[in-house]
C-alpha cells in the first residue's frame, strides 16, 4: 500500500518519555513513592493553611475590632489533618489511582490485578498509610517492592505514566 503524496504521514505520539519506557508497569521503589509522598504532605498542608486563613478572614469579618487569630487544641488540628490527609488519598486512588504526588512522579496504585481500587479499599489503604506511614520502608526489602500496607491491602504501586496514545499529522 502506498501513500498518496499529498496525504500526510501519521506518527504515534505518547506521552511517556523514552527513557521512561523502560520502567513503564515495574512496581515503584522507596525513593520515588517517598518523594510522591512528601509531595502530598505538602499539598495537605497547604490546604489546611488556606483553610485556617479563611477561618482568620470569616473572624476578622464578623469582628473587626477584637479580632484575634483562632486557635485551637493541638489533637484537634492534628485530628483535622490526618482527617483531610485520609479523604485526599482515598479520594484520589479511588478516582484516578494517583495522588498529586504520584502524578508528578509518574505512580499509580491499583489492586494487584491491575483494576481500580473501590472505595473501601482507597480508604482502607489511604488510613493505613496516614496512620502507619513507616510502612512505607517494608519497600526497600520486599523483592517484589510492596508496603506493608500493598501486603495486607493486596494493592501495588507501579510506574504508570499515560498510556493513552493518539495519531498526530507529521
Amino acid at each position: 500500500m502506498t501513500m498518496a503524496a499529498d496525504e500526510p504521514k501519521r506518527v504515534w505520539l505518547t506521552p511517556v518519555p523514552e527513557e521512561a519506557r523502560a520502567w513503564q508497569g515495574r512496581s515503584a521503589g522507596l525513593v520515588s513513592r517517598t518523594v510522591a509522598s512528601v509531595l502530598d504532605l505538602g499539598l495537605v498542608l497547604a490546604v489546611l493553611g488556606v483553610g485556617y486563613l479563611v477561618v482568620c478572614g470569616a473572624v476578622l469579618v464578623t469582628d473587626p475590632v477584637r479580632f484575634h487569630f483562632p486557635s485551637a487544641p493541638r489533637h484537634a488540628v492534628v485530628g483535622l489533618a490526618i482527617g483531610v490527609a485520609i479523604l485526599y488519598f482515598a479520594v484520589c486512588w479511588r478516582i484516578s489511582g494517583r495522588t498529586y504526588g504520584d502524578r508528578v512522579l509518574g505512580l499509580r496504585v491499583t489492586r494487584r490485578d491491575g483494576r481500580s481500587l473501590g472505595w473501601a479499599r482507597a480508604l482502607l489503604r489511604a488510613a493505613f498509610c496516614t496512620l502507619f506511614p513507616v510502612g512505607l520502608v517494608w519497600v526497600a526489602v520486599s523483592p517484589a517492592r510492596h508496603s506493608i500496607q500493598d501486603l495486607v491491602l493486596r494493592t501495588t504501586v507501579t510506574y504508570d505514566w499515560s498510556t493513552h496514545t493518539r495519531m498526530a499529522r507529521e
